[in-house]
């Protein structure tokens, strides 16, 4: 029986060890280099070039209403292919073709395959990017079930393939700040992510054979849209935070790794029927781990 305490337990557990386990670095690897002097970063495209990536991601969300709790853990990993194409001074194209992925959903000891991630092999998002690399806008398959499910988790990871590089060099120490505003993935659901990013460089490492820069990066941002878990969908409103390592090429600024969570903490309506009126108060507190590595 799943009831209140065991919720919030969960919930403590699961973010404390979060909290232990962020910081500059934790668990992302890397050898520690040294660099002759700052180091400039700047982002090279070229029509052809192909980049591959691996997205893990891991929720836990708590749900609260009138009468009734739940603790759903989800479980996600998606293996994409991103050729970029046309490359002008003014934008570059890019298709994400996801090669492979894979979802499970657990809702109190019951866990199952998650059908709408497997839904995803063969499929493709192309994104219309500037020169910097910052979406501006994307077509393909935006109605997707699984890019309409969570709390918009996908589309936060995506923003940390491309974060925004400072004109100056960067050196251990140097910091900058950005508007955190991220575009819903989904031609469905409408979510808005609004706020700031601080970017922190913490040093230089050597990972995967790949010389990088090391930037924590700490993101507070408000959240206003729609929520969805296990069929049930939520008008939902509140605030939240993301904190994460990003290791960047010096070489050509792409991104080699990250690692990181999302905490949540939502408050709205909501029905058990997608589309449905609103039928009563929803209280969810949601922490995922988040994760892209760089592959072959």
């Amino acid at each position: 029986m799943v009831t209140r305490k065991t919720v919030l337990t969960a919930l403590l557990v699961v973010m404390a060890a979060g909290i232990l386990g962020s910081g500059c670095g934790g668990g992302s690897g890397g050898v520690d280099i040294i660099v002759d002097g700052p180091v400039v970063l700047s982002r090279l495209f070229d029509e052809g070039d192909v980049l591959k990536y691996k997205f893990k991601i891991g929720s836990q969300s708590g749900i609260k209403r009138t009468a009734y709790e739940q603790t759903i853990y989800t479980q996600t990993e998606i293996k994409t292919t991103c050729t970029f194409g046309e490359v002008t001074d003014d934008d570059v194209t890019m298709r994400m073709l996801f090669t492979n992925a894979t979802g499970s959903m657990t809702i109190g000891d019951r866990p199952e395959i998650d059908e709408s991630v497997s839904e995803l092999r063969g499929n493709e998002l192309e994104f219309t990017l500037d020169p910097n690399g910052t979406v501006l806008s994307w077509t393909g398959i935006g109605s997707s079930e699984y890019l309409e499910a969570g709390a918009g988790q996908m589309a936060v990871l995506l923003y940390d393939v491309f974060p925004p590089l400072p004109d100056e060099a960067l050196d251990i120490g140097v910091s900058w700040t950005s508007d955190y505003d991220i575009p819903d993935l989904s031609a469905a659901v409408d979510r808005d992510f609004t706020g700031e990013t601080t970017y922190t460089v913490t040093g230089f490492k050597s990972k995967n054979l790949i010389d990088c820069v090391v930037i924590n990066r700490h993101s507070d941002f408000c959240f206003e849209g729609r929520a969805e878990q296990a069929g049930e969908v939520w008008l939902m409103e509140g605030d939240g935070t993301v904190d994460s390592d990003l290791y960047l090429s010096i070489e050509d600024a792409s991104l080699v790794f990250s690692s990181g969570e999302m905490k949540m903490t939502l408050t709205g309506e909501g029905s058990s029927v997608a589309g449905a009126a609103a039928s009563n108060v929803v209280e969810m507190g949601i922490v995922s781990s988040l994760s892209i590595e760089l592959v072959e």
